[in-house]
This record gives C-alpha cells, structure tokens and sequence, in this order.
C-alpha cells in the first residue's frame, strides 16, 4: 500500500454531520463535541432534492435551491459552513448527485426520477429497473452515461462548486475533499442480468462497442466463437446458459463494461468538478459491499478515476456483537485494499446503526472491538456514520441534540491511537506470512450467476457451470482461505495479480495459494508460472483451472499433480494440489483436517511466522438453542470450538513497531503470542501502559471476549 501525498490519518479521522438534519440551534453543540473528540474532518451530505424548493427554469436550471434556509432555517449550508471554518475543522463535502442516506429517491429529485424513462437504467427485458425509494418502489436510476442525465448531474454539480471552490483549503478554506458520487452501483441493481441496458449503451455505436473497441481493437481480435465482421454487430447476453465454456469471454466482458462504465461515470463527475475550478483538491469515491468483492465495482479502476491525487474508501456495516466471519469479511476486504489502493480507508463506518435494520443498543466496546480489528488489517483511517441520531439512525455517539454517549470515547480513542500515540501510523505496514491470489477472472465467473452481488450476506453457487464446476465455488473458496491460514495462526496478504506481481516473488512472498477455479486469467497463469519457476511454492485449492479468460482450453503449470496433497517440482518450486479445497467450510466451522494440513506446511516450507498466535486449549461455550454445531452435555447445547479463533498483526514501519491481539470468542480466553524477532523484550499495552516481558520472543495473554489490546513492541 502506497500513501498519498495529499492525505493522512490525522486529516481523515471523521464522521458524519447532516446538519438538515438537526434542527440549527444543536449544530453547534454537536460540531463542539466532534472537535473535543478529537475528530478532524467532518463529512457531510449536500443533497439535491433536499434543497430543492422550486422547479427547472431558465433562472434556475438545477431547480430553485435553498442554501440559506429561506424556506427552513436547518437548509442554512452556508451558516454550518461557517461554524466549521470557525472550529478549526475540514470538510468532506458529499454532494451526489446521488446520496441515498435512508433518503427519498437517494435525494435525487422527484422529477428525475419519475421522469423520462427512456434516460434510466435498463434491465434485460428492457425494463426499467427500481430506484432508490424501494418502500414505495417508486421512481428509476437514470443511466450513468446518457447525456441527458449527465447534463443534470452539470447543472447541479455547477451549483455546488459556487459553495465548494472559494472554501477549499486549496484557496486558503477548509473543504478538503469531495465525494464524487455515492455507491456506484446502479443502486445494486449491478448484477449481470440486471443493467444497464439501455440503448445509449447498448444500442449500434453505443458505450458498450466504446468499450469493446478500446480492448480489442477490431472484431478479428474479438476472441468470441461467433465471428462478427463489425464490433457494433455485438449484442450484449441477455441470458446466461447453465455452462460456459469456450464463450467465457463474451459474458465476462459484459461484467467488465459494467466496471467501465461505472468508473468512466466517476472521471465524469470529476471533470465536471475540475472544469468549474474545483481542484486541489482530494475526490473521493466510496464502496458499498459485494460478493465477492471487486466485482463488478473494481477497487483500482475506480480509485483511478478519482483521479492522481484521489482516494477510494469502503462503508463497513456490521452487526452488534461483530461475528467472527464478519470480522474475516471486513479483514478480507481490507487486504484487497492493501493490495490495490493508494490509501486504505473507511468511508463510512458503522456507528449506532440503521434502526430498521437492528433496534438494540450498540455497545461502546462492539464500536472499539469493530474499529481496532480494522486498524488491524490496515485500515488507515475511519469516517464514523452516523456521528449524531436522526430519522431512520440511533445509539450514534451523540444524540440529535448533543448529548454525548459512552462511545464517543471510543471515537477519540481510537483516533488517539492511531494519530498520536502510535508514531507514524500511515507508514506502518500490516507483516504478513503468505500470500492467497485474487484473480478477477474466477471471480467473474462467480459472478456470472448471482442475481444480486450488493447481497453481501449471501453468495450465490450455482450454474453456469465451467468444467463441471459451479459458479461461486471458487470465490468462497477464496473467502474461506483467510480464515483458514488464521486458524494457523499466521496472517495472508492478498496479490491481485492483474493490478500489481510486484510481491508475487520469492522469498518476499514464501508461499502463495490460488483458490482454484476452473478459469483463470492469462496474466495471473503467467505470473505464477514465474513465481514457481524462480522459486516460490503454490498451493492450488480446489478446482484446477482449466480454462483462460478468453475461454480457451489450456495447461495450467503443465498439469495437476496426480496425487492430492502431495508436492511436484516445478522449475526451483513446488506445486501442491487440493481439489477438494482448504476453505470450503463455513466460518466456525473450517476443516480441522485442513487447519492440521496447512499448519504442518508452513511450519515446514516457510520460515517463522511474523507473529503466530496459538489458543490454549479448547474454547466452549453453552448456547440454549439448538444447531447442527451444538454437542448435547447435561442437558445444555455447549458448542466446543478448537480452533485458533484468535488473531495476532504486527504492523511495521521506520518509527513503530505495534501488535494488535484481537479475541474473537464470545468468551474470555488464553493465547500465547510468538514473534520471530527474538531479540524484541517486551509488549507495552498501549492503552493501560502495563509491560510485558517476552521470554524467547513469547509471551501468553488473557483476553477478555470479543477484545481487542494494542501494544507496541519493544
């Protein structure tokens, strides 16, 4: 992970403060309480329909807007503006045009919406799909690249940069970033089947032949068992049979026009900005969750649209009492950060919650578990939603009226941690053990046959089929691999091969392992060819890929090996085969008999864990209820757990060195903690000050459940 010149901890640390709303006397209140916590950077949503008090005219071509709050003092923009420059704070300023924000239509306006059908997003049957207001389901997404909309989003893009360009801190104010647009995701609706199909993209010359010349060139080059003698002669899949085989390629690229288009839409928006005199100024995009991830919202394709200087960060939402698996979910996807962004961060993450979703309280230690478990895996900064109660929010930090909560604490605290008591925080680097391959292309074959990849609970496996092999296997193979090495007690970093090899190289990288899939991209099968040829040892798991990304038969490393389990010498390496896959368990309930393999691998053929972390014992726990997991002992469903549930990331760097210890059981447990660097003497809590001396690099812990300690070493 590589920083920005332009952006660090201390300058993102935030939350969010919609100050329409708060009624305006509390505004204050609340922006006193964010600068006591500590906090620097408040980010908030400017939304179109909700200053929205008049319709398009030739005097007002975005609507009549109130940003003085003429027709409601809590519409005041540029009062709140002022009360920010006066605190000393910055601002992320959030202006859509789509915000969504548990909003009416997103906060676009209900003209737009409801209007022109022939301007929205299109589904396979040529129906126009459900906007944001899905309680009502009334009103549309329009479609991000007809022009009709886009001269929209100018219209009020135009409007706004009046407020943001003489505020930038670039011009001696305080706005330092600029949200472009929110989500991009066709408001979920990106599935394969479900957009965007409307005829500015699809139709003869549209977008989606754009895309196709700027990759292939001309039609010879089109690697399609159908021959077509113009580019402009494709029409995009409409269905997708139960297997793929040679056509791979053809509806592959149909999930790849969706991620250019999105991210062609991004570098729109922001050269609407620029072209207003809106710069200097950081852009920034963000991510709701997929499965698998990536896909079809591609981390560095949409980062780069952002522009040299921008950033692309990830919302976190989790339940209360954070799970184990989503601990790896947001662990998980915070590696793939690490991999391909500039700067890994949190756009938006959970504080208090959603009440529709979830309507008990959420505890200030479930806040501070959340937060540090993802400072852990990397992530360098957090924007807290919501900072405040409101409609459709509660059990924030503070209520809508300023009163302060026990988790503010844990907002200043953390950000503390971080900051100013660890030295040089956006120069440490999570130490990692091994390395497990993300390659976009098994993923898009998952995601060929998932009806709804924004449904980050489920993933779908089913057909098309590929060599006998289900769609989805391989993507949760790859999510069940991190769990997997975990429970070895060592940490996997991810090599997304076709954005950066630079790591794929032994020894840096000892060990790498490919959740196997049936098809694989050209780049990634020449990129471990390499690794193993000069050296490094693989572990394919699960399906041997058969197939490239354009669907042709091919031999991957020259063959499986013929036995499972078993090593074959590759050129300087080594090769070994599980087709059965080490992570196709589910979470709390992984293969012991894969645990016990993988573990007697690495403790063999790489060197010393970083950090290894091992749990004393056997963890259970009584549970009341019934379940498939649960053993029967006296009467009572006691649910017995032996694997390492306990994780342990030193980060590195040229100032600090500190370890994060984080207790994932819903009860209080006992690890002993090894670090390779036997010359290290001590752990410093950094948060009671107590030391720990360390005895041969060891040292054994007590933690409470759910908990996470943070110590430098020393």
């Amino acid at each position: 992970m590589k920083s920005t010149p332009s952006i660090n901890c201390a300058g993102v640390f935030g939350g969010e403060i919609q100050y329409f709303r708060l009624e305006k006397r509390y505004w204050k209140p609340i922006l006193q309480k964010f600068k006591e916590a500590g906090l620097k950077n408040v980010t908030t949503y400017v939304q179109w329909a909700t200053h929205l008090v008049g319709p398009p005219s030739a005097e007002h071509p975005a609507g009549e807007l109130d940003f003085e709050g003429r027709t409601n003092p809590n519409l005041n923009l540029y009062h709140f503006l002022e009360l920010v420059q006066e605190m000393g704070l910055e601002l992320n300023f959030r202006c859509g045009p789509f915000c969504c924000n548990e909003m009416i239509h997103g906060a676009y306006p209900e003209w737009l919406v409801m209007g022109d059908p022939n301007i929205m997003v299109w589904d396979y049957q040529n129906r126009t799909t459900q906007g944001y207001w899905i309680g009502k389901r009334e009103g549309s997404q329009p479609s991000y690249l007809h022009p009709e909309y886009l001269e929209w989003c100018r219209k009020w893009i135009a409007e706004v940069d009046r407020i943001i360009k003489p505020r930038l801190k670039s011009n001696g104010g305080f706005i330092t970033m600029v949200n472009l647009d929110n989500e991009v995701s066709y408001i979920v609706q990106d599935g394969m089947l479900t957009s965007d199909y409307n005829p500015v993209n699809v139709g003869r010359g549209g977008f989606y032949h754009q895309f196709l010349t700027e990759k292939y060139g001309s039609a010879a080059a089109l690697p399609y068992p159908t021959k077509y003698a113009a580019i402009e002669g494709v029409l995009p899949p409409r269905q997708v049979p139960d297997v793929v085989g040679d056509d791979f390629a053809y509806y592959a690229d149909w999930c790849e026009f969706k991620t250019w288009a999105m991210a062609k839409y991004i570098g729109i928006i922001r050269e609407m900005h620029e072209a207003n005199g809106v710069k200097d100024v950081t852009f920034m995009t963000n991510f709701n969750p997929h499965r698998p991830e990536g896909v079809p919202t591609r981390m560095p394709d949409f980062e780069k649209a952002t522009g040299p200087l921008g950033v692309a960060g990830y919302d976190f939402y989790r339940g209360s009492f954070m799970s184990y698996s989503g601990y790896q979910s947001m662990a998980r996807v915070l590696k793939l950060m690490n991999a391909t962004l500039r700067y890994t961060w949190s756009a938006e993450f959970m504080a208090g919650t959603w009440n529709k979703i979830l309507t008990t309280r959420v505890s200030d230690d479930h806040m501070r578990f959340m937060a540090l478990c993802a400072l852990a895996q990397g992530c360098k900064a957090i924007s807290w939603f919501m900072f405040h109660d409101r409609d459709c929010w509660n059990d924030a930090p503070v209520s809508s009226h300023g009163h302060e909560r026990p988790s503010l604490a844990v907002l200043k605290a953390v950000k503390k941690l971080a900051c100013e008591t660890i030295q040089g925080w956006d120069d440490l680097v999570p130490a990692t053990d091994l390395a497990v391959i993300y390659d976009l292309t098994s993923h898009q074959h998952s995601y060929l046959g998932d009806p709804f990849p924004c449904n980050d609970n489920d993933l779908y496996v089913g057909e098309p089929v590929i060599e006998g092999a289900k769609c989805g296997q391989a993507s949760l193979e790859y999510e069940g691999l991190f769990r997997v090495v975990e429970h070895t007690g060592r940490q996997a970093a991810v090599i997304d091969t076709l954005h950066s090899t630079a790591s794929l190289v032994p020894p840096a990288t000892p060990l790498a392992i490919l959740p196997g899939s049936p098809v694989i991209h050209r780049d990634t099968a020449k990129a471990l060819e390499k690794y193993v040829n000069d050296g490094g040892k693989l572990v394919v798991s699960g399906a041997w890929p058969a197939r490239n990304d354009k669907g042709s038969a091919f031999e991957f490393l020259g063959g499986a090996p013929a036995k499972s389990g078993e090593p074959i010498a590759k050129g300087k390496g080594s090769v070994w085969w599980m087709p059965v896959g080490l992570g196709s368990g589910q979470p709390e309930e992984d293969s012991l008999e894969s645990i016990a393999w993988l573990t007697a691998l690495l403790d063999k053929e790489t060197p010393a864990a970083k950090v290894r972390v091992e749990a004393e014992g056997e963890v259970s726990w009584v549970d009341w209820n019934t379940g498939k997991s649960m053993k029967s002992e006296g009467g009572h469903r006691v649910y017995k757990q032996p694997r390492n549930l306990f994780s342990a990331v030193l980060h590195e760097g040229p100032r600090d060195r500190v370890l994060f210890v984080l207790n994932h059981f819903p009860e209080a447990a006992r690890a002993r903690i090894t670090l390779a660097d036997t010359k290290a003497s001590s752990l410093v809590n950094l948060d009671s000050g107590v030391t720990l001396e360390l005895q041969n690099g060891s040292v054994d812990l007590d933690l409470d459940r759910k908990s996470a300690t943070v110590f430098r070493v020393c």
